[in-house]
């Protein structure tokens, strides 16, 4: 129910950036979309902007954007809001945003890089929805699409090479002193934070069923 919700919440957000970007075409109006709903870390430093904390998880930068976060929101928020519960999953999501942001806001800070762009998108909390997931359910198999066939694979292996890999790109867009558009260090702060929860809960994922992973559930 909440995962619906927020998935809905990210698609209506989205409807007026659609508007500016694809129908309108106006870059100037979509920049100014982008540094009022998304989260500037110099800002944010400030005391300035503060709804950002909250509207930056729900606005996308593009379709591609959209997608993507919502596939994997869809695939893994379920069975993670089966064992927090709704309240429990919906704190939960927002806790694992702002931690994100914060993530975020703090390298941003220590590299003196990107502390003037907006930061957009839910990646941030469904990153901490993947921590949780993967404590939760490690041998959960996910179908996933390759370039030469379908198969399955293990949560622990497939969450922990994605891990690796945000936490790799991260660490190379420091030692390298480029901003990229990436925010990959928001992925890894929600995704530790998820972790911490989810240790939290484990017991109760333990004592609930296997969940009931449904065939059309795959990540590419």
């Amino acid at each position: 129910m909440v995962t619906r919700a927020l998935l809905a919440l990210n698609v209506l957000a989205f409807v007026p950036v659609f508007y500016v970007a694809y129908v309108l075409g106006d870059v100037d109006l979509y920049a100014e979309l982008m540094r009022t709903w998304g989260l500037v870390p110099s800002r944010l430093l400030l005391g300035q902007s503060l709804h950002a904390l909250l509207t930056s998880m729900f606005v996308h930068a593009h379709i591609i954007h959209l997608v993507g976060n919502m596939i994997y929101l869809r695939v893994f928020g379920d069975n993670v809001e089966d064992v927090l519960g709704r309240l429990g999953y919906l704190l939960f999501y927002l806790l694992c945003g702002l931690t994100a942001t914060l993530a975020h806001v703090l390298i941003c800070l220590l590299t003196g890089s990107g502390l003037d762009v907006p930061v957009v998108g839910a990646s941030g909390a469904i990153s901490g929805v993947l921590g949780a997931y993967v404590v939760f359910f490690p041998g959960a198999r996910i179908l996933t699409y390759t370039a030469y066939r379908v198969i399955y694979v293990r949560a622990k292996y497939y969450i922990g090479f994605w891990f690796f890999y945000q936490l790799l790109c991260g660490l190379l867009a420091i030692w390298s002193g480029f901003y990229v558009e990436v925010a990959y260090w928001a992925h890894i702060g929600g995704f530790l934070m998820g972790i911490f929860v989810g240790f939290l809960f484990r017991d109760r994922a333990r004592q609930m069923r296997a969940p009931a992973f449904r065939p059309w559930e795959v990540v590419w």
